[in-house]
């Protein structure tokens, strides 16, 4: 018989539906149905100043607006020629990485508590908001920041910010041990996680699974280090892998790859320390909001030349790759625009990776799996 676990359910973390079909306790096929949170972002983002949609970014996912931010700007800023300086470039990557954090923190939270383990929902909650606390400092929200801009980034980091930085940093490294000892050396969270949810390299490189949950498999591929983008290729790090490709793997990774992003934060705010300078590039029309852009004839002549093309941007963000598709048509609004979700692909993938198991093996196997509605119905 076919059952639904959504679209009102603890399992699904977000408003999607999961119909399963199954025979006594064990699943034999899964369907997942997805739009229910649907808003029209993308047709939305051609309606709006370049400099607008960052609004939008910020709750394409909830949990990672840094990275979609980043994302979107990248596109735009390939699609209307602008280079950012450097020190704009140093501030989004350490944004970047906070948001990792912070998102990984989420999981680790959410997914925890759906193994019954409440004492490290907490910690990852109380941790999490130091993070929030760092992103508040110097845009002025917690969650939804709209601090990136097409040629740089709106304001630069406070006085002390630095400082305050690196002692959430050096907190956080020692939490993670305590993660680790509390999830690890827990033999209810072994057992319901070993062995469970496998997904093999083979069969997650040809749904297009990508992320943590690609890593977990065995295979060593990270945006960040395949195809460099913004300033990761100014930075050293290692990219976390497993090949137990369960449930336990994914979260191996993501525990390595947030003290991952702690060594790219550290190197980040070295770099700030020492390079002082301009956060906004220089000569950008009016319409996209620098305050030292020509005013009258100039800048409407400036506007109506600006050149034309298309950009294509993919980031690592905390799910796996992410891609945008510009086009400018020399005006104030994206022509078109379309975005590439990886949670929504990985989602598409339980067809392989739940049948075989039970129904009380769904929230773990889904949770290792870090579903991020919003960024899947756009």
């Amino acid at each position: 018989m076919w059952i639904n676990m959504g679209p009102q359910h603890p399992m699904t973390h977000g408003l999607w539906n999961l119909r399963v079909r199954v025979e006594g306790e064990v699943i034999r096929d899964v369907e997942p149905e997805m739009g229910f949170l649907h808003r029209g972002i993308e047709k939305i983002s051609e309606n709006r100043h370049y400099n607008e949609v960052i609004t939008l970014m910020d709750r394409c996912c909830y949990v990672a607006g840094m990275s979609w931010e980043q994302l979107f700007i990248q596109a735009s800023e390939q699609a209307l020629k602008v280079t950012p300086p450097a020190r704009a470039e140093y501030l989004r990557v350490l944004s970047a990485e906070l948001q990792r954090i912070a998102s990984h923190l989420m999981w680790y939270a959410a997914f925890v508590q759906d193994l019954g383990l409440m004492t490290p929902f907490l910690y990852g909650m109380r941790d999490r908001d130091l993070v929030l606390d760092l992103f508040q400092s110097y845009t002025g929200a917690r969650m939804t920041y709209e601090y990136m801009r097409v040629g740089g980034v709106r304001n630069d980091a406070p006085h002390g910010f630095t400082d305050q930085c690196r002692k959430v940093l050096d907190w956080l490294l020692a939490r993670f041990v305590e993660y680790d000892q509390l999830c690890l050396g827990s033999t209810i969270f072994r057992k319901r996680c070993d062995d469970l949810g496998v997904l093999k390299a083979p069969e997650a490189v040809a749904y297009g699974v990508t992320g943590p949950m690609l890593r977990s498999a065995g295979v060593r591929r990270d945006l960040r280090k395949d195809r460099p983008y913004s300033v990761y290729d100014q930075v050293e790090f290692d990219v976390p892998v497993t090949d137990t490709a369960d449930v336990t793997g994914r979260y191996l990774v993501r525990m390595e790859e947030m003290r991952q992003s702690v060594r790219i934060c550290r190197q980040c705010l070295d770099w700030l320390d020492r390079n002082p300078g301009p956060v906004l590039a220089d000569h950008l029309p009016r319409w996209l909001g620098a305050p030292y852009a020509p005013v009258g004839r100039e800048a409407y002549l400036l506007k109506r030349n600006y050149p034309t093309g298309l950009g294509f941007s993919m980031v690592e963000e905390p799910h796996g790759e992410a891609g945008a598709y510009v086009v400018n048509d020399g005006g104030e609004h994206p022509y078109r625009v379309k975005f590439r979700s990886p949670v929504l692909i990985n989602i598409w993938a339980a067809k392989r990776y739940l049948p075989g198991y039970r129904i009380a093996d769904i929230p773990p196997i889904m949770g290792s799996v870090d579903v991020c509605v919003g960024e899947c119905d756009r």
